[in-house]
């Protein structure tokens, strides 16, 4: 049997044009009503495809916000987590506050002359018992070296003992965050915090120390070598200081006068050997200051030393060694290396394990944006599809069938006037809404009593449809809902704008959480000024030592007594100064902390 394909089209265009899916029950004959319900039909058809493919579009293109919990991550999903989702992964810390030394360990090195033998006892030993017999100059090291090697042990130790003190308060310090810190931020921010902690401890070491140079300065304090002034003895009831001169530099005027070490020949000033890099002058601390050590990175020279020295025994000694110098060099004076508080050189170690595993997330949560799932646009056009296909039904045979006949009555009454057109376009209204049933029997009945009924039902239904819906209508438009608004980006003037309007919900995250105060705050400060004036400055202190009168004065005569006043004035001066730079510092390396933008008057006050 052969396959009549035309025959196959034909059935198939004679179903499409007969397809009804709105059939009256009984069945009817009449054209004009079946022609009603075809063209129904194929509305319906037309409208359900449309709807739904529009409703697949949108629920299938549209962009969604989807956020994820995951519970107690380790660090290596954390870490995972972070790489993929950065802007929006949030942990919450279960310990917001921990101690620095949890996850920091802050190892150092001095200077290598603070574990050589010069610093050690056994050296000061031997250059006591080596000082050779008889009368020597106080700037003959052999004389006072030994006090030049003992100053050295107190400024390593000094040192020593200030980095331990402040590294022990350094330690208990607490790092807080709520949440977790990327290990990169983490990074930056402890190493910005040790570079303060460095800061801080050389700035308030260097502190103290200025402040003891200068009042010794200018309460004119005797050292036991009376290396700055001579006592002079007018008699047993007046005894006068007179100061002492290195070269043209006088210790009345400032204690910075040196000269250089050397080795002379007893009682004879005949310079043996000068000892290349140490300085002998009004202190011992001021003097050492302006050294270096160099004479002791060279074997030769410390030899050269020994030589004349009366020791029987000579110390084993090691010259320094200029290879292990990191941070300094060989000529490096004291005071650039305590600038450094003596030390070479800083091993800091930043465990992040240690931070993660003491913070313990007991949740991570990040947000993406994607695409709705086959699953959700399935499920969600079979929960639409019901009502619109009942809506439809509900909705197409009636306007349908009012649409025809109003078209048919129209061309059957083109020849009436207007007014009757008009009575009868209101009579066909009238009946269509009064016949207008939604709940007929099957099969159609003709008793009145239960068309009435099914009519009165059909009205109800409407008449309560149209209530629930003008119900829901009033709710949805009157209730208040809270619209949220994102902004890209925005300037400081649409902030300032969208803050004036919204100034109790507008949010704005920061990407940079934490700021030095230094990139918004600037502190400037005048001191007195006696402080700028002449009176607190080297040539000034010169001219009144200079142009004092030459006779015997009293300790109380200004002439006397001024030099030193306006030392003190100036060490006044630069110890105010110093504090405030050094404090400054410390509060320009505060970082301002927060995750949101601060509104400007706020800011101001918190600032």
């Amino acid at each position: 049997m052969s396959f009549d394909f035309g025959e196959l089209l034909r059935k198939l265009r004679l179903y499409i044009v007969n397809f009804n899916i709105f059939p009256s029950i009984p069945p009817t004959e009449d054209q004009y009503e079946l022609r009603s319900q075809r063209i129904s039909t194929r509305l319906f058809i037309v409208l359900l495809v449309l709807s739904l493919t529009t409703l697949i579009l949108y629920t299938s293109l549209i962009n969604i916000t989807q956020t994820v919990n995951v519970d107690s991550p380790t660090m290596a999903q954390y870490i995972q987590l972070y790489s993929t989702y950065p802007q929006t992964l949030s942990c919450d810390c279960r310990q917001i506050s921990i101690n620095y030394d949890t996850f920091v360990h802050l190892d150092y090195s001095l200077h290598q002359i603070c574990s050589s033998v010069f610093t050690t006892q056994e050296w000061f030993d031997y250059m006591l018992r080596a000082r050779p017999l008889g009368f020597l100059y106080n700037n003959d090291f052999r004389a006072s070296g030994r006090n030049v090697f003992q100053t050295l042990r107190a400024f390593c130790d000094l040192t020593s003992q200030t980095i331990d003190n402040r590294l022990t308060q350094f330690y208990a310090s607490q790092f807080v965050s709520s949440s977790v810190v990327s290990e990169e931020l983490f990074e930056l921010q402890i190493q910005a915090f040790i570079s303060q902690f460095i800061s801080s401890t050389t700035s308030d070491f260097l502190l103290s120390l200025s402040s003891i140079r200068q009042i010794t300065q200018s309460n004119l304090l005797l050292p036991a070598l009376q290396t700055n002034f001579m006592l002079y003895i007018y008699s047993s009831s007046y005894i006068l200081p007179l100061s002492y001169k290195y070269g043209n530099c006088s210790c009345a005027t400032t204690p910075k006068c040196k000269v250089e070490y050397s080795i002379m020949n007893g009682a004879n000033t005949t310079i043996l050997f000068i000892v290349p890099g140490m300085y002998f002058g009004c202190y011992a601390v001021e003097s050492l200051l302006q050294s270096d050590l160099r004479c002791f990175y060279n074997r030769t020279c410390i030899s050269e030393i020994q030589s004349y020295l009366n020791g029987s025994t000579p110390i084993n000694f090691k010259a320094l060694d200029p290879n292990v110098s990191v941070g300094f060099n060989v000529n490096s004076t004291l005071e650039d290396i305590l600038d450094k508080l003596m030390v070479e050189q800083c091993y800091p170690s930043i465990t992040y394990e240690s931070y993660y595993n003491e913070c313990a997330p007991s949740q991570c949560n990040y947000m993406y944006e994607t695409k709705n799932s086959a699953i959700y646009i399935i499920t969600t056009i079979i929960g639409l599809i019901g009502g619109l296909i009942t809506i439809l039904k509900l909705i197409f045979p009636s306007v349908v069938s009012l649409v025809r006949r109003r078209r048919q009555r129209q061309t059957r009454e083109a020849a009436s006037p207007e007014q009757e057109n008009s009575q009868s376009n209101v009579q066909l209204l009238k009946e269509c809404i009064e016949r207008f049933n939604i709940f007929p029997s099957i099969p159609p009945t003709e008793d009145q009593y239960e068309l009435r009924s099914q009519r009165i039902s059909t009205r109800l239904f409407i008449v309560l449809l149209a209530l629930s819906l003008t119900i829901l209508i009033l709710y949805t438009s009157l209730i208040n809902i809270t619209q949220t608004v994102n902004v890209d980006s925005p300037t400081m003037a649409q902030y300032l704008q969208l803050y004036s309007t919204y100034p109790q919900t507008l949010s704005c995250d920061c990407r940079q959480i934490s700021i030095n105060y230094d990139t918004f705050v600037h502190l400037n400060y005048s001191l007195h000024q006696i402080c700028s004036s002449v009176f607190t400055t080297q040539k000034w202190f010169d001219y009144i030592h200079s142009a004092r009168s030459t006779t015997t004065l009293y300790l109380n005569d200004f002439r006397i007594g001024s030099t030193y006043i306006f030392q003190a004035l100036q060490a006044f001066c630069n110890l105010s100064d110093q504090t405030i730079q050094n404090r400054l510092s410390q509060f320009y390396s505060i970082q301002y902390v927060s995750a949101f933008v601060v509104s400007s008057q706020l800011f101001k006050l918190q600032i």
